[in-house]
Parts: C-alpha cells; sequence; structure tokens
C-alpha cells in the first residue's frame, strides 16, 4: 500500500463542536460518501486516520505513549515546563487543557473514522475489505485507550462501574452521549476486534495494523479483562505464526531509530514534516528539549544493578544542561531530528511478557513450553549476556520485565494498577490501585455540554 502522510481532505468537511467532541454532521457540509467514492479514496482516508494519531497533542506520538510511565515510579519530570510535567505531579484538573486534549485527539480521531468506515460501505476493490478492517481494529484500541485514560480498570467485580462514551457511528447534532459500563464498554472493543481479524491481512504493512497487531492487541484487552487462558491463545498464535521474531541483543540498541524492524507489530509513521513537534515523545524524553521524562533515581539503582541487560544501554546521563538527568534513549529521532520517531504501539516482546502473565494466572508458573517461565527465559535470553533459565517466576517477576523492557511505551502504572498493586510516584508518593487519580477526570466542558447526562469520575 502506497504511504500516504497527509490528512484527507474529507476530513476538512467535518467540523466539531469546541464543546463537544463526538463527531456531529454539519447541514452545510458535504456528505462524506460523496468525498470518497473510490478504493484509492479510502486508502488516502485511512491513511488520514493513522496520521491524526501521530501529529495531535495528547496522541501516541506525543504525551499517551508517556503517559503511564510518567504516573508511575521509574520516571520524573525535571523541568518545570509544564507540558507533561503535571502528568507526573498528579496535577492535572478537570478542567485542564491537557485533560481536555487526550479526550477531543481521541474522540475526534474516533469521529474521523466512523466517518470513513461509513463511507467504506459503498466502496468495493481489492483490498477494501482489509481497510475496514485496520478502522475496526483503530476503533478498539482507541476505546480501550480512552477507557484506560477515564475509566477503572476492569475486573470482574466492577465491570458494571462506568466506562466511556462509546462512539460506533456518526451522530447527528442533537446527540448527546452518556457513559457505558465497562462491560459494554470492553464488549464494544472486543466486538470490533473480531469484526476486524477476518478482514486483516496476515503480511507485514509498515505503518498500519494487520492480522497480527489486532490478534496482540486483543490479547492486551483479554489481559486487562482476566481472561488469562483467552489472552494465553491469542500469544501462542502470534509467537508460533507471525513473521515477526523478537531483538536480539546485538541489535536490540539500534533498533529505535528505525522502522519496520523484526518486533515492530504497529507502529505510527511520523516524518519530518508530519509529527507531534514540541508535543513529541522525542521531545519529551530529552534535556535538549523539555526534559519532562527522566529515569528516577530508584529506577536508575535498579538499572545499574544489571550490567549485563542490553537494555539499561538505552539511558544517557545529561550532566551539561539545565535539565540534567538521566534520560531514555528510545526516541533519539530518525536522522538527528529529535521531533521523528514513530511510537510502537505493539511489538513482539509485549506478546511474550503478556503470554508469560496469562500463563502464570492460568497456574503454570514452570520453564517447560507454555509456561510462564518458558516465556520470560525466551525474551531475557535476547536480553541478557550469559543468562542462565529460571525454573519459575512470579508476578512481581513479570512485572519488572515490563518496566525494563517497554518503558516508555506506555504501560507501567497500568500494569500495577490492574494488579492492584500499588505505584510509589516520587512527587505524589504511593497511588493505590484504588485511588481515584488513578483515572483522569472527564474534562468539565463535556460535563457542562451534556445536560447532566455525562457523570463525572468520582473525586473531580
Amino acid at each position: 500500500m502506497k504511504k500516504i502522510y497527509l490528512l484527507s481532505l474529507v476530513f476538512s468537511l467535518f467540523v466539531a463542536s469546541c464543546s463537544d467532541i463526538l463527531e456531529k454532521v454539519p447541514g452545510t457540509s458535504l456528505p462524506t460518501n460523496e468525498a470518497i467514492t473510490t478504493e484509492k479514496d479510502l486508502i488516502n482516508a485511512v491513511n488520514g486516520v493513522y496520521s491524526y494519531q501521530a501529529t495531535a497533542v495528547g496522541s501516541y506520538a506525543g504525551e499517551f505513549t508517556l503517559f503511564a510511565d510518567l504516573r508511575g515510579s521509574d520516571f520524573q519530570s525535571i523541568s518545570a515546563t509544564n507540558h507533561a510535567g503535571p502528568i507526573y505531579r498528579y496535577q492535572l484538573t478537570k478542567n485542564d487543557d491537557l485533560v481536555y486534549k487526550f479526550y477531543e485527539t481521541f474522540y475526534l480521531s474516533l469521529a474521523r473514522l466512523n466517518s470513513v468506515l461509513e463511507a467504506s460501505e459503498n466502496i468495493t476493490g481489492d483490498n477494501v475489505d482489509n481497510l475496514k478492517g485496520e478502522l475496526y481494529a483503530m476503533r478498539a484500541l482507541y476505546h480501550f485507550d480512552l477507557a484506560r485514560l477515564f475509566a477503572k480498570n476492569p475486573s470482574p467485580a466492577n465491570l458494571s462501574a462506568l466506562g466511556i462514551v462509546l462512539s460506533d457511528k456518526v451522530f447527528e447534532t442533537s446527540y448527546i452521549g452518556e457513559r457505558a459500563t465497562l462491560q459494554a464498554t470492553y464488549d464494544f472493543i472486543l466486538s470490533d476486534l473480531n469484526k476486524a481479524l477476518p478482514l486483516l491481512s496476515k503480511s507485514k504493512n509498515q505503518g498500519h495494523i494487520n492480522y497480527w497487531a489486532a490478534l496482540g492487541i486483543r490479547a492486551r484487552a483479554y489481559l486487562y479483562l482476566e481472561k488469562n487462558a483467552e489472552a494465553l491463545a491469542d500469544c501462542k498464535e502470534i509467537i508460533a505464526s507471525s513473521p515477526y521474531k523478537l531483538y536480539t541483543r546485538e541489535e536490540y540498541p539500534s533498533v529505535w531509530l528505525k522502522e519496520g524492524t523484526n518486533e515492530s507489530m504497529f507502529e505510527l509513521l511520523t516524518t519530518s514534516i508530519y509529527n507531534a513537534q514540541r508535543n513529541s515523545i522525542g521531545y519529551f524524553t530529552h534535556a535538549e528539549g523539555y526534559g519532562e521524562c527522566a529515569a528516577t533515581e530508584s529506577f536508575k539503582e535498579i538499572l545499574d544493578a544489571r550490567p549485563a541487560d542490553i537494555r539499561t544501554q538505552l539511558f544517557e546521563e545529561e550532566t551539561e544542561n539545565k535539565f540534567n538527568g538521566y534520560y531514555p534513549q528510545k526516541y533519539n529521532g530518525r536522522d538527528g531530528q529529535i521531533y521523528v520517531n514513530n511510537p510502537k504501539i505493539i511489538r513482539l516482546s509485549e506478546v511474550y511478557l503478556i503470554a508469560a502473565e496469562a500463563a502464570l494466572k492460568t497456574g503454570n508458573a514452570g520453564s517447560a513450553a507454555g509456561g510462564a517461565a518458558y516465556y520470560m527465559n525466551l525474551l531475557r535470553k535476547n536480553r541478557i549476556e550469559n543468562y542462565v533459565d529460571v525454573a519459575t517466576v512470579t508476578l512481581d517477576d513479570i512485572l519488572m520485565e515490563r518496566r525494563l523492557e517497554l518503558f516508555t511505551e506506555g504501560h507501567t502504572a497500568w500494569d500495577y494498577w490492574r494488579n492492584g498493586k500499588s505505584v510509589n510516584n516520587k512527587y505524589a508518593g504511593v497511588i493505590e490501585a484504588n485511588d481515584h487519580q488513578t483515572v483522569l477526570p472527564i474534562p468539565q466542558t463535556e460535563i457542562e455540554v451534556s445536560a447532566g447526562k455525562l457523570i463525572q469520575n468520582t473525586g473531580y
């Protein structure tokens, strides 16, 4: 598929209210089905949906990918520039612009996606089914990450609690959304992934969701739902049959500045023109940028205690800048351009770690094929020099491995909270899994425009 990074012209035909983000159909707008009439139009429009999440404030290319790391124990905001810093300091309020940007970016992504998906029903072509599969998978992913931001993590005991507003169509101007339950939210996520999977190609397609990426996203959702047998089954299929391979220890330090690497199941494409600029993950994670995502002293001690682990080499101490600290090096920027980093939304290492956790929770902690230690040993052999297999692992072992492998990729605090564990944030202190601050407030502007239908999160 030809890569087109420009936002499709069709998106200029739709206007979202400044106080109600869900897509509305303005009376003077050209209908979508008149703007997307061919398979080529559909390809351009789908690329536009991806592109928005690679450029917007609060997107995968910016603050969202660092959110769960800054909320946890391992990273801190050294500077006081206050772009991502309030995430780290737990200072985001219902009136905060960044809270609104998270909400806006994901719901505008969904609005644009639904417009394209609706138009796709009238188009024929060899690749139309695959494109529709991509849209369903993206819609599931965006709902999943909205739920991580604005709703409690699901568990069998709380599925009747509030989830998020579901965006499953193009809405009329009179529509006011209400929050679904967590059960309905995750049912919708799984439904869209199940629609996507039979439509998607199993071939690699750089910058696009394929069958394997959607299956990995479903495994992630199953893990959050504590459907561990289902999560493990999806991981086993990916590990056994997908075209992706674990990074070797030798190649690990260099993969972050490359596109389409062996583990990258789905990454968003950025270029020197299309990126999140000063709201990019690269600008937050370097002292010459905002200096708002550096390792804490406690995490540096963890890294220093593992000199044989290649992952510890992905940090560099800055001593000649006003934002001196110990910074991660996953986002140095291609060709020396600090803004240009493709966020890796899902990669094979995470699949191995999901498999390990799911196997452990189904009662198999051992090192025989299919056990938790089996998957951990396979991953660690590709990370640690002269590694010796272990016979068994614990949940704490797996969570630590996720911290070492997936830092600054959007998981840490949520990993602990969904397992009922606390994080010890350097600024805010201990944040328990049941603390109201584990979720963001719904933007106050959305509460006000909903005429009482949209319920605020507890504590805000």
